[in-house]
């Protein structure tokens, strides 16, 4: 995984790797320590500290000691938590989206839920519930899964994508190479309208949440407007089938 989203692991340094290990494991000292400390304890030196942070986007240390502090979550109020469903997280014309998904979704062969991560858990259960209303529906959570191959000689197929921030590689790489095709309708569920994913998505159903990481890159962001969607979705399509 991406340091910070901001840098590819696999373009990293022997040095810059020793530094990336050394600060994911020690999230909660860095905030607090100097160049030096952070020079000594990964077994590199400050420059090779700071070069590092540069390649990270920062311009000092400073500002990145600022960014990485991690931010207080368990101070948040049970109660506005509750308002992670609140209208003012959807935009206005959110039912006029799910319906019109929904009648394209009745006449795919094939629905496909895909997402990596904390999404591929919802990805399983929106499948499930699919297919309890009686629509072949899969969870794709492998992006190396051979899917187009897999499913090479059908039509009216549907792949939906979700992802908070609409903008993980595996997941935009993968919906990106059924654009364009007339067998595949893509769909993004994301927090970002203006992700790369969401723009490149025949639909899109958006809301809004606040990221939430603890030691920078372990996602406890709520997947529950999410979820919230997918039923929606599911119940529109079956009144429409029953109808």
């Amino acid at each position: 995984m991406s340091f910070f989203g901001k840098i590819d692991f696999n373009e990293l340094s022997e040095t810059d790797r020793a530094i990336y290990h050394y600060m994911a494991s020690q999230s909660d000292k860095i905030p607090y320590m100097r160049v030096r400390e952070i020079a000594k304890e990964s077994h590199t030196s400050a420059s090779s500290v700071m070069r590092f942070i540069r390649k990270l986007g920062f311009e000092s240390f400073t500002e990145f000691r600022t960014h990485f502090k991690v931010p207080d979550f368990e101070s948040a109020d049970f109660l506005s938590s509750l308002t992670v469903l609140s209208a003012e997280h959807f935009p206005r014309d959110i039912e006029g989206k799910i319906t019109r998904i929904a009648e394209k979704m009745i006449a795919c062969e094939n629905i496909i839920f895909y997402g990596i991560g904390a999404s591929a858990s919802i990805c399983e259960y929106a499948a499930r519930r699919f297919a309890t209303i009686g629509f072949n529906s899969f969870a794709l959570v492998d992006h190396t899964y051979p899917i187009g191959a897999k499913l090479k000689n059908t039509s009216e197929n549907m792949l939906i994508a979700l992802s908070v921030t609409g903008t993980t590689t595996e997941v935009v790489e993968v919906v990106n190479g059924f654009r364009n095709n007339p067998d595949f309708t893509t769909v993004a569920i994301t927090s970002d309208a203006n992700s790369t994913l969401a723009k490149m998505s025949d639909y899109m159903l958006d809301y809004s949440i606040d990221v939430q990481r603890i030691n920078k890159h372990e996602d406890l962001t709520s997947q529950i407007p999410s979820m919230f969607l997918v039923e929606s979705l599911s119940e529109v399509v079956r009144k429409i089938a029953n109808a």
